[in-house]
């Protein structure tokens, strides 16, 4: 065995799944290397745990580790420091400490899942009550000195919600990572504040091969000032994401701001090549004029493969208007015809509206020829609107995935699913809650007794997900449903399954 080639034992470690590779890392340097690289291929520093973040940047001083590195996440928050004066201060500290020591022992009494080393650094940390922990600053400096072994990451998180703008040498930290990876980073994510995303703009990145880029932004909740974030958006954001549309295929776009963003769907410019677009917010509070979205959707239209679109009203009960402005915006996408035309991944919301319904239809039939997703966010379906879905997507052959709400599961509907979409392999179905109004639970007593005269063995279904009320069904149920299918042989997506004779 030792006079096999490494080519050939890398070859056959592409067939070990891996979490099975972990258990051969002795077995020799072949699988070690491989077991390394996944252990080190994504890392993420939370300056939460300042000790656990320097233990980790620590190894990743080591250029042998760090040229693992693929992925780094980068989660940011204001760490308060330690004052050692005395007084009602110091009690205050003491019984901090005694209540960390505490839920400390509770957390191993109860075998709460926590990575041991993480016990071990924050047990090393209470050891002594007046032992300082690394500052904030520490850590970054830490991570400063450290980007430079950074040569082989192509991927970037940093998500900073709770993190003062001005709140440590930020710059510095940007100049580094884009001075060491900037030019090989394909994925860019990030999450926070406008101000935070106008020190990071003003760094000034290259990125000459990005292809995806992730932006969640909400407002400054450190200083409030409305007029301050839309100028952020609008002159420092929306340029950015322009400065990247010759590389940029996948753009997702999701704002928990209080603003509106109309201006800024107005100024980006449609990447050339783009092909996933994800969108979420609040259709009635951040989109005053939606012409430029719909312009952006309209005009992506001939490379755009992979569309989630979100718009929700902010409200938990949407009032009527709400939901029928954003119905008639999105009748109005539908009226061009080059709207959704080549999807082959769809996950919108098409409001509670008739109009809505309307518009969830053509869409399903205008991308026929290419869909392979479809997901229907929040609306409860009846039977005879859930039937005419099916109708619409029985015309889509290369369906394979199918999730949806439906009011109420019974015996013919369940032949419909099975009749129309054969092929579709994957179906999440969520009941609702309301349903369940009968005394043999949310199916009743006839359902399982027609259940048991059927047998769909021409549907090609692999994995079945049913959930009523926010919870999975029971999985008695879910046996007596995947009887009916021969091909099922998962539930929620969690793999093989084994079914009783």
């Amino acid at each position: 065995m030792v006079d096999i080639p490494p080519e050939i034992w890398y070859r056959i470690a592409r067939f070990v799944p891996e979490e099975e590779l972990c258990h051969l890392l002795g077995a020799n340097t072949v699988f070690f290397d491989l077991a390394m690289n996944l252990r080190w291929k994504e890392v993420s520093i939370q300056t939460r745990n300042t000790l656990e973040a320097m233990r980790i940047l620590n190894r990743l001083l080591d250029p042998y580790i760090a040229r693992r590195l693929q992925h780094l996440k980068l989660r940011l928050t204001h760490v308060k420091a330690i004052h050692h004066s005395g007084g009602s201060q110091e009690k205050a500290k003491d019984l901090k400490q005694l209540k960390q020591q505490f839920y400390l022992i509770v957390n191993r009494v109860f075998k709460i899942k926590r990575a041991q080393r993480e016990i071990d650094s924050v047990a090393l940390g209470m050891s002594d009550p007046r032992q300082s922990r690394p500052t904030f600053n520490d850590v970054m400096g830490a991570v400063i000195d450290a980007t430079p072994q950074f040569v082989n990451v192509t991927e970037l998180t940093i998500d900073a919600w709770d993190l003062p703008p001005l709140y440590g040498n930020l710059e510095a930290l940007f100049t580094s990572f884009w001075t060491t990876f900037g030019a090989n980073l394909r994925r860019l994510s990030l999450g926070g504040n406008l101000e935070g995303y106008r020190i990071l703009i003003e760094s000034k990145p290259r990125f000459t091969q990005l292809e995806a880029l992730r932006v969640e932004f909400t407002n400054n909740v450190f200083r409030v000032d409305q007029a301050a974030d839309s100028a952020i958006l609008v002159d420092v954001v929306a340029p950015f994401i322009n400065s990247l549309n010759l590389s940029l295929e996948a753009l997702e776009i999701w704002s928990w701001a209080n603003l509106d963003l109309s201006m800024f769907f107005q100024r980006l410019v449609v990447p050339p090549a783009l092909k996933h677009l994800n969108v979420r917010m609040a259709f009635n509070r951040t989109l005053a004029d939606p012409s430029g979205l719909k312009w952006l959707l309209c005009e992506g239209s001939e490379t755009l493969e992979k569309l989630d679109i979100r718009l929700n009203p902010s409200r938990l009960f949407p009032t009527t208007p709400e939901e029928e402005r954003l119905s008639r915006w999105l009748g109005h996408c539908i009226d061009d015809k080059r709207c959704f035309a080549k999807l082959r991944h769809l996950d919108i919301y098409p409001t509670n509206t008739e109009v809505g319904i309307n518009v969830l239809l053509t869409s399903i039939k205008r991308a026929s020829e290419t869909l392979v997703h479809l997901t229907i966010r929040d609306r409860y379906f009846l039977q005879g609107e859930a039937t005419l879905i099916l109708e619409a997507a029985s015309r889509c052959k290369s369906l394979t995935y199918l999730r949806m709400n439906i009011w109420k599961l019974n015996i013919t509907l369940l032949d419909l699913f099975a009749a129309h979409v054969p092929c579709v392999e994957h179906l999440w179905l969520s009941l609702s809650a309301a349903s369940s109004n009968n005394e043999h639970g949310i199916f009743g007593h006839d359902f399982f007794r027609e259940l048991q005269q059927r047998k769909y063995v021409d549907w090609r279904l692999k994995d079945l997900s049913v959930s009523h009320g926010g919870h999975d069904v029971d999985r008695e149920t879910m046996e007596a449903l995947a009887n009916t299918i021969p091909s099922v042989t998962s539930f929620f997506g969690r793999g093989h399954m084994e079914l009783p004779l």
